[in-house]
């Protein structure tokens, strides 16, 4: 009988009775439950989050036969069961006006209130909320948990600073809303906040300042998400049925799925993660596809990049961070990394622990490709409809070794980007942005500043049967056959079984442009 993949259920009483695969995090669940109060957990979209406050529901509600099995049944000795409250605030529109917060809160306090059979409310709603939480812990004689999916999207719909007097109401109902959980502390027994982004500064938990941030800590890093591990032990049976279909080794796809899905990681010293939406609707269409990236970058994110000057070629892994820059998402004019580290656009490459630092960068082809695609658009006017047969011709032309037809294709993109500015520091930065995109669209795998014995490679490009070397210079074309003879660089690529084509290719800053290119034999 075929595995039954959980595709789009965040339900875990319904995956556990319905025989779906479910990835046993119910000994991380245990850990934290018997070490933490208050938890606050930071992670992108379609990680998990709504199926880990889930089974934290069924855990506190006392369902020990769905734990059968599990690492809970085992850890668990003491089953006890206790009112749960879950508030998920990731439907509604709040880009309007405040109603929409406002009707949804009600509609949790109204469904409780019926639930537990409570006297009826008028008050304001955090009064309201500090009510509810006493009344059902005086009424059950138990301590009340409190479980809120998505805290933070009423205002990450409102993050663009035209929009950041709403947020702001949004941000002081939320705020008075929550802050009950503080004063109800004898009546409550557990309280999980997750939500994408940590808006530290807004104060949100300014008198919850006992909340636990878990969101870089090793001991939960793997809470949401798939190891390698895992993908292994729950999965080998669909691995091999995509291998099959795509006639290669189960080895080979494992090495396709790690390259398109893994990459993630969650704190300095973590595991690599896989994106379980990508792996899960991988294999259920049994096809490599770009899943996660499906609803797309927000426009505001785009055009922000592209004002701000971000240098995109550090995001292959030299994107350096603080805890406080990642983590501090208040305004995305001030601080790009922030939504875009929060988001699983970028993710932790390293650490090094005597600075503090983090080195970020893109977590792997999915997000590196899909990223691109969108950044394209923003950058030269293309419509987005057009983008994906841009990179088709990209892709084909370099897997046939056809590097006229290649640098053409990027020529005539480079053709269609405005003239913005005449600061050279500018213009510099806009054709290595744009030539990386030109490059992260196709799907092959890209290196921007590769690093030999030499000095560094501005791109290499990596098809089937063909790595290229590129070296582009705004000084002419005999400079960049010069350093690419001169330093050597396709000795870093000796030992590799495809064929090194070395291209010079020369700039020119009148038309903003490729003005010609030499391969270098």
């Amino acid at each position: 009988m075929a595995q039954k993949l959980p595709l789009g259920i965040q339900t875990f009483e319904v995956i556990i009775k319905g025989g779906y695969i479910y990835v046993d995090k119910t000994a991380l669940v245990h850990q934290l439950v018997d070490n933490n109060k208050y938890v606050f957990l930071s992670r992108p979209r379609r990680f998990g989050k709504s199926l880990l406050l889930s089974t934290l529901e069924a855990y506190f509600s006392g369902r020990k036969d769905l734990f059968q099995g599990l690492a809970m049944e085992q850890l668990e000795t003491e089953w006890e069961t206790y009112p749960v409250l879950r508030l998920d605030l990731n439907t509604g529109d709040y880009t309007q006006d405040v109603s929409s917060l406002t009707d949804t809160l009600t509609r949790y306090l109204r469904n409780w209130e019926r639930e537990y059979e409570l006297e009826p409310s008028d008050s304001a709603l955090g009064v309201w909320f500090g009510t509810v939480i006493e009344q059902i812990y005086r009424k059950t004689g138990k301590q009340v948990v409190i479980l809120v999916d998505e805290y933070d999207k009423p205002l990450i719909a409102n993050v663009e600073r035209g929009k950041m007097a709403l947020q702001e109401q949004l941000r002081n109902m939320l705020k008075a809303f929550y802050g009950n959980v503080k004063t109800m502390d004898a009546c409550i027994r557990f309280a999980m906040f997750t939500g994408v982004s940590r808006f530290s500064h807004l104060s949100i938990f300014s008198d919850l300042n006992n909340l636990n941030d878990i969101s870089l800590d090793d001991r939960y890093s793997q809470m949401c998400g798939i190891t390698d591990e895992e993908l292994h032990h729950y999965f080998d049976e669909g691995i091999a049925a995509l291998a099959q279909k795509y006639g290669l080794t189960t080895d080979e796809a494992y090495g396709e799925m790690k390259k398109r899905y893994d990459g993630f990681r969650f704190s300095g010293c973590g595991k690599d993660m896989y994106n379980p939406w990508s792996v899960i609707k991988t294999l259920d269409q049994r096809m490599f596809g770009y899943y996660w990236y499906g609803s797309g970058t927000p426009s505001f994110l785009i055009k922000l990049i592209r004002d701000r000057q971000l240098d995109l070629t550090q995001l292959n892994g030299q994107q350096l961070a603080d805890e406080e820059t990642m983590m501090s998402y208040e305004d995305a004019t001030t601080n790009i990394i922030a939504p875009l580290y929060q988001g699983g656009y970028l993710t932790i490459k390293s650490f090094n622990l005597r600075q503090g630092t983090y080195m970020l960068g893109f977590p792997n082809m999915e997000v590196e490709r899909a990223f691109s695609r969108q950044l394209l658009p923003g950058y030269t006017g293309i419509p987005q409809d057009r983008v994906p047969t841009l990179a088709s011709v990209i892709n084909d032309v370099a897997q046939a070794g056809d590097v006229d037809a290649l640098l053409t294709t990027v020529k005539g993109i480079l053709a269609e980007a405005p003239v913005e500015s005449s600061d050279e520091r500018v213009i510099e930065l806009n054709y290595r942005n744009l030539i990386a995109i030109c490059f992260r669209i196709s799907g092959l795998v890209s290196h921007i500043e590769v690093p030999t014995s030499g000095g560094r490679i501005d791109v290499a490009l990596e098809a089937d049967e063909y790595v290229y070397i590129f070296e582009f210079k705004r000084t002419g074309l005999h400079a960049a056959v010069r350093q690419i003879e001169d330093r050597h660089y396709a000795d870093r690529y000796l030992n590799d079984p495809r064929r090194v084509i070395k291209v010079a290719v020369a700039l020119d800053d009148a038309v903003r442009n490729i003005a010609s290119w030499q391969v270098v034999e």
